[in-house]
């Protein structure tokens, strides 16, 4: 059965604009081949963070709304942890009203 997330991601806000537009296709894709589809993509841009993630401290943001099997959100997390690009990232189930 299909569900509604949302999910932030925050990629490293020194990271190339070609690089940056790579590493959105890979988390767009991984969506994807997850068997899930993207229903908005929200860009909200260089952002300075709260604490220092990984020496880091601005991170670029983006939120995706998106349909996903449940089943496939372990898997989907597990590869989400592995793009090099990625500082943290928050999936985040919507509740329906």
């Amino acid at each position: 059965m299909k569900q509604k997330y949302e999910l932030v991601v925050i990629l490293k806000a020194l990271l190339p604009e070609d690089v940056r537009l790579s590493a959105q296709s890979k988390i767009e894709g991984l969506v994807k081949t997850s068997g899930g589809k993207i229903e908005k993509t929200d860009v909200w841009g260089k952002k300075h963070l709260a604490y220092r993630i990984n020496k880091h401290d601005e991170g670029y943001y983006i939120l995706y709304r998106i349909e996903l099997e449940r089943s496939k959100t372990d898997s989907f997390r597990t590869n989400l942890g592995l793009i090099p690009e990625l500082l943290r990232y928050l999936l985040i189930k919507e509740e329906e009203l």
